[in-house]
């Protein structure tokens, strides 16, 4: 199964349409949080993902806009905007665990061990420990820097951000994951 992978757009309709474009036919896209942002709710990438069927995931500019740290701000979104879009962001789940091609599959915004909302980058001590968790791969964001590594039989995936990079490549950026084939391949695109 070859799975497309996204991460923190931050309500950049024409960035994510850009990743979507470029990565061509997938079998599936995910993606791994902060599809918006918590002062900017877009309705046209929600839609987007929507219709696309993207299993997504909330990051922490979800869980700042749904998660009432931020109430004018939600009752703003609710007046403006159509319900259906709020619900299927609501609606999505923390973390996701999934399989493919008997491949184990763990998809979390930040860290997936404690404490939770820490960025993991390359070089991050928790890496060593992610071998212990019974996965395949595990898929992040919140960095907004692309990596993959692999500890004791785990690949640990961020795809980086296809609006808003934060490492020298200025280009966006996402993941395609092949399960059958055991690959994983970062790909970079023109933003603009």
């Amino acid at each position: 199964m070859k799975i497309g992978i996204v991460s923190d757009i931050h309500a950049n309709a024409h960035a994510l349409r850009r990743a979507l474009e470029d990565m061509g036919s997938v079998d599936m896209v995910l993606c791994a949080g902060d599809s918006i942002s918590e002062y900017r709710f877009c309705p046209e990438t929600v839609a987007i993902l929507r219709e696309r069927q993207v299993q997504l995931i909330r990051g922490n500019h979800e869980a700042v806009l749904l998660g009432g740290r931020n109430p004018q701000y939600l009752k703003k979104c609710q007046a403006e905007f159509s319900a259906d879009l709020l619900d299927f962001l609501s609606t999505a789940p923390l973390s996701l665990e999934m399989s493919a091609d008997q491949a184990r599959i763990l998809m979390t915004h930040a860290s997936p061990l404690p404490p939770y909302e820490d960025y993991v980058y390359a070089g991050s001590p928790i890496l060593r420990q992610v071998g212990t968790l019974p996965y395949e791969y595990i898929i992040l964001g919140h960095t907004h820097m692309p990596m993959v590594h692999k500890t004791n039989g785990v690949t640990v995936i961020n795809p980086g951000s296809c609006s808003e990079p934060r490492d020298q490549d200025r280009r966006g950026s996402y993941a395609i994951l092949d399960t059958a084939m055991r690959e994983v391949e970062i790909r970079r695109f023109l933003r603009d």
